[in-house]
């Protein structure tokens, strides 16, 4: 039987370990030990522990890319070298990075397909310069297997040390700081189940085994239970397919994303079947693999009409532009199983890794693209001429209060700034939104109640309410909110208490610093707010309340 924990296996995996990742386990210890530092509220720069996340957490995983492909083709020393010379070179990378308060969805964008790639070619680096489909797959089986026994190992530990530390805690009265237990996970899944999972990556000889065998509970999986959820996907869609070519409608936007589903779930079973193609035993898997890129084509052409027709209505997006990258990708890699004799699964991670990096990095990227058109679209709609707030009126131009909302919130406040007459500011933004939506916002706060002296001598009771927070939890107060006044109900003494808001709204809204306390009364009862918030509608004359808190005063 094979010892999986004996002393002499344990030692010739950590000298392997050394041997072939020491520049991944570096990284590693890097990385934990900066989040070390953080829990522990060591002081160091914000700035620079920003950058250094990135460094060490996505440096462990490119320098182990790197060394699964070198260690085919140089001695260690040649790795080493090529390795420490590719990591300085992401040092660079990474200095440069802008701080915090200027990273941008297109900056996101960049680094997610980096690290994206970058654990996407753990499975198929190796392989690139090789025609070996059963190697890559029983690699690839084996890391995915590994990865969840270490996880699961992780788990167990770190469940177990933390029972432990509780009880410590409980027993001998000891108080536990629950930083104990983040440095814990930090031990256990930074440090622990990755350095587990590299010491048990199979090695340059063992990687190679060409011998495919699917195991019968992928073989479960994949025909059993995905085929049938994806052949019911398939029929849903084939019958929404048939339903607006008779109605000749256009289909509506969410299709896209369930093509996607159905299109991404078909390479999947493709990719885990694959040893059954192999053997060519069972004829309705391998004509499942050949055929299903056939089945679908419709449903992607269903898909690329509802992509289109976004782009009309709508104009292009970051999101659109990665949909319609999604739609041009699933054609070729469809046409490519179906045209090839026999099942080359490592061009699906190699082809949708190459695709995704080349649309996300660069000056061409997906994001710089969108920028762009819709920099100039809004030049084109201004026709030079900036935009000034005092000047701008309610309900103008919908589509250029929109782009600029995009670009604002996409690409940060650098990206609108040519717009503007003068300087402009986060407020500037939402000043121009709310003028085309025909609202102003108004908000009213008074913490003072909480250090004066209130004197309610003509009153018995007092409730304090909190609107809408409390109203699905509370069985003692009931609300209401409609033609502009919030009604609050006593549910045990059955009293009934209205506070019109329409007038105290226009008054927040007209001074720009209202300092003066508000107070709603009646005849049985006083209001004094704590806070209260919402908008106010031009073209409608009415109110909308968000929130409201306060001390409600009556007499039973």
């Amino acid at each position: 039987m094979k010892k999986f924990f004996s002393i002499d296996s344990i030692a010739k995996k950590s000298a392997l370990l050394a041997k072939r990742f020491p520049i991944s386990a570096l990284f590693l210890t890097g990385f934990a030990s900066l989040l070390f530092l953080l829990i522990n509220d060591f002081p160091i720069s914000k700035e620079l522990s920003f950058k250094l996340y990135f460094f060490f957490s996505f440096g462990a995983i490119i320098s182990t890319v790197a060394m699964l492909y070198l260690e085919d083709y140089f001695d260690y020393s040649k790795q080493y070298i090529i390795n420490a010379t590719l990591m300085a070179l992401w040092g660079v990378y990474c200095f440069f990075l802008p701080n915090k308060d200027n990273f941008h969805i297109d900056k996101i964008i960049e680094l997610a397909a980096i690290g994206t790639v970058a654990c996407l070619s753990l499975f198929f680096i190796s392989f690139l310069r090789k025609d070996k489909n059963g190697a890559y797959w029983n690699f690839s089986m084996q890391n995915i297997e590994q990865f969840i026994l270490a996880s699961w190992f992780g788990v167990i530990i770190y469940g177990g040390l933390c029972i432990a530390i509780l009880a410590i805690g409980v027993l001998f009265d000891i108080k536990i700081s629950d930083k104990i237990y983040l440095n814990l996970s930090v031990a256990c899944f930074v440090l622990f189940v990755p350095i587990y999972f590299l010491a048990n990556i199979p090695d340059k000889i063992a990687k190679y085994n060409e011998k495919v065998t699917l195991d019968k509970h992928l073989k479960i999986l994949a025909l059993y239970i995905l085929t049938p959820l994806a052949a019911v996907y398939a029929l849903i869609l084939y019958v929404y397919l048939f339903t607006i070519i008779f109605t000749w409608e256009l289909p509506k936007g969410l299709v896209s994303w369930l093509v996607s589903v159905l299109a991404c779930s078909g390479l999947l079973i493709i990719t885990l079947l694959y040893p059954a193609c192999v053997e060519a035993k069972n004829k309705f898997i391998v004509f499942l693999s050949r055929y299903f890129g056939l089945i679908i084509m419709p449903l992607l052409v269903l898909m690329s009409i509802g992509i289109f027709r976004r782009l009309s209505d709508y104009g292009i997006t970051i999101n659109r532009g990665y949909v319609l990258l999604l739609n041009i990708w699933f054609y070729g890699i469809y046409i490519y199983l179906f045209v090839v004799k026999r099942q080359g699964i490592k061009w699906i991670p190699i082809s949708a890794s190459a695709v995704f990096l080349l649309a996300s990095v660069g000056f061409w990227n997906i994001p710089s693209i969108t920028k762009h058109y819709i920099i100039s679209e809004l030049n084109e709609y201004l026709s030079g001429q900036k935009i000034i707030i005092s000047d701008w009126q309610p309900g103008k131009d919908k589509q250029i209060v929109e782009k600029i909302d995009y670009l604002y919130n996409s690409y940060g406040i650098e990206s609108v700034k040519s717009f503007f007459n003068g300087e402009i500011t986060y407020k500037i933004i939402y000043e121009l939104k709310d003028k085309y939506a025909r609202k102003d916002y108004f908000s009213y706060n008074n913490h003072e109640w909480f250090n004066k002296i209130l004197r309610i001598e003509k009153f018995n009771s007092l409730v304090i309410f909190d609107f809408p927070d409390d109203s699905k939890k509370n069985n003692e107060l009931d609300y209401s909110f409609k033609n502009n006044q919030l009604t609050i109900k006593v549910i045990p003494s059955d009293k009934i208490f209205t506070i019109l808001l329409k007038e105290t709204a226009l008054s927040l809204i007209e001074k720009e610093k209202d300092g003066e306390e508000k107070i709603f009364q009646g005849n049985d009862y006083i209001i004094y707010p704590i806070s209260f918030y919402g908008d106010y509608y031009k073209d409608k004359d009415s109110v909308s309340l968000y929130y409201f808190k306060g001390y409600l005063f009556y007499n039973e």
